[in-house]
Order: structure tokens, then C-alpha cells, then sequence
């Protein structure tokens, strides 16, 4: 059967402080409204996220959750006191009756820190977001030389540690850059850092759109990805999918996401990422070679196969 969805955003095009928390709360409000003269009509619920308001209004009805990481378990110092997301987590994952992790190692981590069944849980990949058929004709002013780091620059996305491998490979590659799509401006200890290494002239960040983002990873030299925790890693697949060696910390969910196509380090070591950067900025033979295993690698994900995985936790949450 097909199925049509109809989605809104609020605030699609503004982002600020609060923006994400004003969207739960407008979501849980129009819930409300809803879902009080619609419940006989419904069979199945799936939050969106762990806040536990739905559990007092959908009563018997059966629901799914969806996990995408246990980054509240593992870093709690760097989140608000006020931040009640691992309490939630915890409590709605006792009471659904499926649960969707999105790596086998997230569903370990479920079943250790949240005590959940393995059997009740179903692992479903995300898929690409982006190709190279994104890219447009739209010219950037940017330099031809540079590795690509994307997104934001949390504590444990080990930002500052890619800095300092960083400055040490430009001791061989003089005309090398970093720059950092999306994830906003630096902030002040970041641009500290910058300074301390002397790097100003050569990282830089940029603001992007999609097919800037997919031209960004189809040139890159290197796609790196330090972080020392990650449920998924969703940039793995778009930098595989736009033909960009991809350099992976071999923690968590990496290396079953990246598989033999992309080159791993050790995320504590700094020499350990220096060394494969060279290895790949100086061999073009195994950056072609890189190029084509995560184009291959990347057709073992994708949203439709995610999509009849979804169905079938669904038809399993109401049988």
C-alpha cells in the first residue's frame, strides 16, 4: 500500500536558542488537541522524541520508539542539570512495545544501560541524504586544497582534537586546508585553539546549503570524522554517496557503518590520525580506491529498505 504524508515545519526558515525546545512544546500541544478526539481512530503511536506526555492519553494503544543514541548516558556533564532527556528515555523505553535502534552498537547500548530485552528491539539503518546529484552549477569561492569536517563541534565530537592532528599534517601539506561545513560560527575557545596553532589562515568555516554540502564532499581531499561517540553517523553515508575518502574514529558505530570502505584512527591518539591523513593525501591510487568502496558501500543503506523495515516493526508493535 503506498502511504502519502503531509508534513509542516515551524520556524523552517529561523534558528535560534530554544528553537528545537518551542517545537516540542507546540508539538505536544497540537498532540493534545488532536489525538483527545481521534483515539479510536488510531492503532499505533511513534513519538518523535522521549518526552513521556503521550503515556497518559494513548492508554492501551501500542507504540513505537525510535533510539538514535545514548549521548545523554554517555556525556551527562555536558548537558543543562535541567536536561531530563535520559530520565524520559529510560521510562518510555519500559513501556513500548518495539523499539528502533539505529546500529547494532546503539542496540547494545540500550540493552546495557537501559536494561531493555534484546527482542524487543529491531535494528533499522538510516539511509543517504545526499548525491552527487545534488550538486548544482553554482560556483564557490573556495580552496581547492582542504579535508571536510561537518557539522557541530560538541565536546565529544573531538573538534579541538582534529585541530591539533591537523597542524601536524601541515608540516607536509603547506597548502592544505580544513574547512568546517555548517555547525555555526567558531566559538571563542575554538577560535583560541585557531590562534594558539596558528591555523587562521587555513581552517575556515562556512555556512551550507545542500548542494553546497555535496560539492564540499565531492572535492575534499578527506571527509574526517573524530568524534568519540556517535549513535549512527549519518555524514559517513553522504560523504560515501558524493565519492569522498571518508577517515573514521574506530569507536561506537563507526566502523559498522563504514565497513572496509573508509580508514580508521584512534581518537585519543593523536599520531594515529596524522598518519592516515598523510597515508590518504599522499596516495592517490588509495583515494581513488576509497572513493569507489564508499560508493559501493553506501547502496547497502537506504530509506526505502528503512521504510519496509519500519512497517514490519510496526505490524510487530500491534500483533
Amino acid at each position: 500500500n503506498e502511504l502519502n504524508v503531509t508534513t509542516r515545519s515551524f520556524f523552517r526558515a529561523y534558528k535560534f536558542k530554544g528553537r528545537n525546545e518551542i517545537i516540542k512544546f507546540l508539538n505536544r500541544i497540537y498532540f493534545k488537541k488532536v489525538f483527545s478526539g481521534k483515539k479510536s481512530e488510531v492503532s499505533l503511536f511513534h513519538p518523535t522524541y522521549y518526552h513521556p506526555y503521550f503515556l497518559r492519553f494513548i492508554g492501551r494503544i501500542p507504540f513505537v520508539l525510535t533510539v538514535h543514541d545514548m549521548t545523554h548516558e554517555y556525556f551527562p556533564h555536558i548537558f543543562s542539570k535541567f536536561d531530563n532527556t535520559s530520565k524520559h528515555k529510560a521510562q518510555v523505553a519500559l513501556y513500548a512495545n518495539r523499539i528502533i535502534a539505529v546500529s547494532e552498537n546503539t542496540k547494545k547500548d540500550i540493552i546495557r544501560i537501559l536494561n531493555v530485552p534484546e527482542k524487543k528491539i529491531d535494528v533499522i539503518y538510516h539511509g543517504p541524504t545526499l548525491s552527487l546529484n545534488d550538486i548544482s552549477s553554482e560556483v564557490f569561492a573556495l580552496p581547492e586544497n582542504f579535508i571536510l569536517y561537518v557539522g557541530r563541534r560538541d565536546y565529544y565530537k573531538n573538534f579541538l582534537f582534529l585541530l591539533s592532528a591537523f597542524k601536524d599534517v601541515l608540516s607536509k601539506s603547506r597548502n592544505l586546508n580544513l574547512i568546517c561545513a555548517g555547525g555555526g560560527h567558531f566559538k571563542r575557545k575554538e577560535l583560541q585553539e585557531i590562534s594558539k596553532l596558528q591555523l587562521q589562515e587555513s581552517v575556515i568555516q562556512v555556512d551550507i546549503n545542500k548542494s553546497m554540502l555535496a560539492y564540499l564532499y565531492s572535492k575534499a581531499k578527506a571527509f574526517v570524522f573524530p568524534s568519540l561517540y556517535e549513535g549512527f553517523g549519518m555524514p559517513i553515508l553522504d560523504a560515501f554517496a558524493c565519492g569522498c575518502p571518508v577517515l573514521l574514529s574506530n569507536k561506537s558505530s563507526f566502523p559498522e557503518v563504514g565497513g572496509e570502505a573508509a580508514k580508521y584512527f584512534d581518537p585519543e591518539d593523536r599520531l594515529s590520525l596524522v598518519n592516515v591523513l598523510i597515508e590518504v593525501l599522499e596516495n592517490k591510487t588509495l583515494a581513488d580506491s576509497m572513493r569507489n568502496r564508499g560508493l559501493e558501500r553506501v547502496k547497502f543503506f537506504s530509506w526505502e529498505t528503512a521504510a519496509v523495515k519500519t512497517l514490519e516493526t510496526y505490524k510487530k508493535a500491534v500483533s
